[in-house]
């Protein structure tokens, strides 16, 4: 897509977009193709791979901590209620 189809479908201007991607670029998340006067982007879906599967790790560490936050926010709920 290009940054303006991009755009349309975030409530942000065209500038924003075009920072994103720049910095997705760099970080190899989006590669770019000229066609003509226009630029289009495309996700690198086997970088987002990578990414995910290094997140992983972490994800399971928070739905745990999240777990126990929750059990914590129910027992001083029911000692409110006692």
């Amino acid at each position: 897509m290009t940054p303006n189809a991009i755009a349309e479908h975030f409530d942000t201007t065209r500038q924003a977009v075009s920072k994103h991607l720049r910095i997705l670029t760099e970080c190899e998340l989006v590669t770019q193709k000229q066609q003509g006067r226009e630029i289009y982007y495309q996700l690198e879906i086997d970088k987002m791979k990578e990414i995910d599967k290094w997140l992983e790790q972490f994800r399971k560490i928070w739905e745990t901590r999240f777990n126990q936050l929750d059990n914590l926010l129910a027992t001083i709920k029911n000692k409110k209620n006692e």
